[in-house]
């Protein structure tokens, strides 16, 4: 039982190293700049800061830009600000070592990002708190300088 346990560690190891290392030589893509979409997919309930009230789930604005500016990277950690036309909020991130994938978050919202392309991204998030939860899939497109 104890080997088999030491084995799987191992193994775990041996394939986190491997993956680690194949990304190691990849550039770190530049994310500065400022990123807008609207929602594709999105259903909420209760008080939000970007949108109006609903007591009852209700499937999301799909007519409200949002806009995600990255004002500092360092390596693969970000510093910017989430905001719609009616609330802003600072958002803190970070970079996987895949070079892709985004991990991102606000004063109440998680983020989960895919870079497409060095100018599209898909971003979900996905926020709960004690008057509301929602959840909203954009695709997020980075303007020119």
């Amino acid at each position: 039982m104890i080997n088999q346990s030491l084995t799987r560690i191992g193994l775990t190891t041996v394939i986190i190293a491997c993956g680690g290392a194949a990304g190691a030589d990849d550039p770190i893509p530049d994310l500065t700049g400022v990123w807008s979409g609207k929602v594709e997919a999105g259903v909420m309930r209760g008080i939000q800061h970007h949108e109006p009230e609903a007591t009852d789930p209700t499937f999301g604005n799909y007519e409200l830009t949002f806009t995600l500016a990255i004002e500092r990277q360092e390596g693969g950690a970000v510093v910017g600000t989430w905001s719609s036309p009616n609330h802003s909020e600072e958002i803190l991130g970070v970079l996987r070592g895949d070079g892709k994938t985004l991990i991102l978050v606000d004063e109440d919202s998680h983020f989960d990002g895919l870079l497409l392309s060095p100018t599209s991204m898909e971003l979900c998030l996905a926020e709960t708190h004690d008057d509301a939860m929602g959840a909203w899939c954009l695709q997020m497109k980075k303007q020119a300088p």
